[in-house]
Parts: C-alpha cells; structure tokens; sequence
C-alpha cells in the first residue's frame, strides 16, 4: 500500500480540534461524523437554552470527549462554560486559543458565542446558517439580539470568518460582511434517515402535511389557515409538534419516530405547500429517502436546488400541487412512480460526500491533507 509523503504524516499526526456550537439535534450526527472523518477533534459544548420553546430541536452529546486529547481539567472547564449565553472568561479564552484553531457556532438570535470569538479567538470562525424564513435576515439577529454590534464586531475578522451557508442563495440578501464571507456547505442528512430508504407501500387513505407549533398568531398558524384553505377538501392528517391542544382531528398527538415512519410508509402523498426560497424541513426529505411521492412548489428552495428542473414532483402552483394531490389519493400509481424515480435530483443536493468535500475545502490545510491520507 502506498504511504502518504513524510510531511503528510507528520501533519496528521497533529492534533486538529475544532469547537461545534451547533448543538442541532438532527444535524449533530450528520455532520460531526463528517468532521471527525476529516481528521478533526471535536468538542460539543454541554449547556444549550432548552428553556426556550424556539430552541426545541437543540441537542447536546459527550460522545466525541473520549477522543480529546485534551488535559481532564480543561475538558471539565470547557463541559461547564455556557457557550451560548455566557460571556468568555480569561480561563476559556486562553483555553480555546491554545488548544483550538477553529470555532464553528448556529448564526441564531443567540448572538454570544459568535459575539465573543470574533473579539477574542485567534483561528478560524465559521457562522452556520440553514436559512430563515422569507424575508428575514440573519443580520436581523444582530438588530434584535443581546449583541447588537456584533455585524461590526465581524468585519475586522477579515478572511477568518466564513458565513457556511447550507444553500447558495443565502448571502444575496446579507450585508456585505455576510455576504463576502459566503461559503456554501451543504446539510448533510444523517445515516438514520436511510435506514428507512425505500421502504414506502401507500395504501393509506390521507395527504400527509407538516404544520408544527399551531397557534392562534404567528408564522405556522397561517401556513395552516392556508392548508385548510387550499387542500381542506382533501382527506388529511397534518404532522408536527405541538405546544397547545388544537381543536382539529386532522392535528395528530406527538408522534415518536417509529410513528412518523409509519405515516410517511402509507401516504399516497407527501404535500408541501411551503413558499420559502432560502428554508426548507428535513420532514420532506426523510419522507422522499423513505420514498413518500412528495409535491413541493417549483419556484421555492427546493426547486431552487434542483435548477428549477421540471419534476414530476414540482408543482408550478398550488392548483397543480391540489390535483396531482387528488390523483395521488385516488390511487395513480403512474404518478407516484414518476416522482419516486426522480426525488433523488433533490436528496442528492443534501448529500453527505458533498458536505465532506464542501468541508474539507473550507477547514484549514484539510483538503490537501485529507487527499494525502486517502
């Protein structure tokens, strides 16, 4: 077998440590198994604000602290910092700076953590962003957050800060700081998704909707009323957690994982009516891999990531989204067909290679040291 050349294998041999403030529950065994396969240490940090309703999909792990090679009593310091809402002490900074060279955090309206490593770290911050709904900004967390200078806290940065946007569009609508700094590094779905690959049967009688966090105001709540409105007729059960009692049968309770799998095995169709251009839900991509017919409309982020490209799965309207629907639930096997063959033109933009390779681009040394290992 060939060995890599003697100054690849003196620089592998270092340790690469690199702090993932992410904490996303979905993505953190995605994309952290990426990480670590490109020769980086990782540190999760411990504490996130479970105490915020808007935080729900925040998850935290003490798996990768076994492979730190870091000393006991730095670990402890690091385990017990609060990196999300707490400023950093002297003891944390000098931590981070001595023994990381790369500070990756979710661009939230929990400003802090991107806050406090543009003013103090040395090495390389990278500011995560998945996308906000139409028109929201992520510079309009630095208006509403607890760091309300934190745009111009970034600029100084210069070359050290990259905006990891998970699609292409998500810069164009940022200030120039952003905007400069953008690289695109894709949401990589997890192994668990797979699992299920292929594993749809239909026969069930209902559409099958996501609507979480249904309320009498606010942004769900009208993608709901449009719900009713547009596919109402329609026979429908609509997914998603709750944080109120909703007075419609069609609202199913909680539903475990093993649950959802089960709806998404028998729908005769998927229905995602959502408008976004720069957001998208896992819910219909893990409906897509289980091979769900799912209808997105064309002109949104995931016709978007696909070139526009005229599948049969993407609907110009919600007239078309409405009767590809009825002829789903009517049982057109043809149809359903047509859109399992190609929703792979969608998952394949969330692929995992593809965020490696975006990643290895991005890390520091990581693409030439990676080829040399491979």
């Amino acid at each position: 077998m060939t060995q890599p050349a003697p100054q690849a294998s003196a620089a592998l041999s270092e340790p690469r440590r690199l702090l993932w403030a992410v904490n996303h529950r979905t993505l953190l065994p995605a994309e952290v198994p990426i990480l670590r396969s490109l020769g980086w240490e990782v540190f999760i940090p411990k504490i996130v604000p479970d105490h915020d309703p808007g935080f729900r999909s925040s998850a935290i792990s003490y798996d990768y602290d076994p492979f730190l090679r870091l000393p006991e009593a730095t670990l402890r310091v690091l385990n017990h910092h609060d990196f999300h809402e707490r400023t950093w002490s002297a003891t944390v900074e000098e931590i981070l700076n001595k023994y990381f060279s790369v500070f990756i955090t979710h661009f939230t309206y929990y400003t802090m953590p991107l806050s406090e490593a543009a003013r103090k770290f040395r090495g390389l911050i990278v500011a995560r962003a998945f996308g906000r709904e139409h028109p929201r900004t992520y510079a309009e967390f630095a208006e509403d957050g607890p760091r309300k200078n934190l745009l111009a806290e970034l600029a100084p940065v210069g070359d050290r800060l990259v905006f990891a946007q998970g699609y292409d569009n998500l810069a164009e609508i940022e200030p120039p700081v952003l905007r400069q700094s953008a690289r695109t590094i894709t949401v990589p779905l997890p192994d668990a998704f797979y699992r299920h690959a292929d594993t749809w049967r239909g026969g069930g009688a209902n559409a099958v909707f996501l609507c979480p966090a249904i309320r009498s105001v606010g942004y769900y709540r009208s993608i709901y009323e449009r719900i009713k409105r547009d596919f109402g007729d329609l026979p429908h059960i609509i997914f998603g957690r709750q944080v109120e009692t909703i007075d419609d049968s069609a609202v199913l309770p909680y539903l475990t994982d093993e649950d959802l799998l089960s709806v998404y095995a028998t729908a005769p169709v998927f229905i995602y009516p959502h408008t976004e251009p720069r957001h998208v839900h896992y819910s219909p991509l893990e409906a897509m891999i289980v091979g769900t017919p799912t209808l997105y409309l064309r002109d949104t982020l995931l016709g978007m990531l696909t070139g526009y490209a005229d599948l049969p799965g993407a609907c110009q309207d919600i007239a078309e989204m409405h009767a590809k629907a009825s002829r789903l639930l009517q049982g057109d096997l043809a149809l359903a067909e047509a859109i399992r063959a190609t929703q792979g033109r969608v998952l394949d933009t969330f692929a995992p290679d593809l965020a490696r390779r975006q990643w290895a681009s991005v890390l520091p040394d990581t693409a030439a040291l990676d080829a040399a290992a491979s």
